[in-house]
């Protein structure tokens, strides 16, 4: 039943993670290396989690449920400890991978990642664990939140990927133009991330989702559709598109 409980909150990670690769048609990522960045982005929780505390001993006054301190955790320690957190693990292992081959690939493993992470954070915001007369084995009675689950696995996992969307773009152009910046795109992931987050804290969530839907969901479906058609296997290339990469670029990307 204990392992029940911590398998649940990570499958409906798993299965926007098969949405989200189906959108590589062109020429899909190996499934073991989209799995692998999965794992990645989960592990990149513990540094992310690790410098939030960190922050915290260093400036109480972060610590307060008042708006302003609200403000300033979600804007300059959560958002940017998390998107930098994701954005390392995909850009230090799988942006050299030889399989990193086309611009949409930013994407998709930037959405690997950013499951991945959303699904730890499941397991340590569903998962109840109870101790004292009746426990069950050392990690006492084990319960999951369902009401929470379903909320994040509709909203929060979803939103990890829009807010990895921009600077896993970022990526897929900078592995073939070295000059394409990648850092201002993080900076704009950490500040959309910072917004959910404050806006969930203090009950204005349906102003986000407004957000969500009139600007952020049709940016994302634009960027996806360019990506595609900069693929080096899509038949809508432009001109500008089908000049031969410069190989200094591709060589100073690596």
């Amino acid at each position: 039943m204990a392992l029940i409980a911590f398998i649940v909150p990570i499958l409906p990670g798993l299965v926007w993670l098969w949405v989200f690769y189906r959108m590589d048609h062109h020429e899909p990522e190996p499934l073991s290396l989209v799995g692998y960045t999965f794992v990645l982005g989960g592990m990149a929780i513990l540094p992310a989690l690790g410098a939030e505390r960190l922050a915290t001993l260093l400036l109480p006054t972060l610590s307060g449920n008042d708006v302003w301190s609200l403000f300033l955790m979600c804007f300059f320690v959560i958002g940017p400890c998390e998107e930098v957190a994701k954005f390392l693990a995909v850009r230090l292992f799988m942006f050299r991978h030889h399989e990193f081959d086309e611009p949409l690939d930013g994407i998709v493993y930037a959405s690997a990642a950013a499951l991945g992470f959303a699904s730890l954070e499941n397991v340590i915001y569903v998962v109840q664990l109870q101790s004292g007369i009746g426990a069950i084995g050392p990690l006492g009675i084990v319960a999951i939140d369902w009401p929470t689950l379903i909320v994040r696995s509709l909203i929060t996992l979803p939103g990890h990927v829009l807010f990895a969307t921009a600077w896993g773009a970022a990526l897929g152009r900078r592995k073939f133009n070295s000059r394409y910046r990648v850092w201002p795109l993080v900076g704009a992931s950490s500040a959309l991330h910072g917004l959910y987050d404050f806006l969930a804290l203090t009950g204005r969530l349906r102003a986000y989702l407004l957000v969500y839907a009139a600007v952020v969901v049709p940016w994302v479906l634009y960027t996806i559709w360019a990506l595609r058609r900069d693929s080096k296997y899509s038949e809508e290339r432009t001109v500008y598109d089908l000049r031969a990469p410069d190989p200094e670029d591709y060589d100073r990307s690596r």
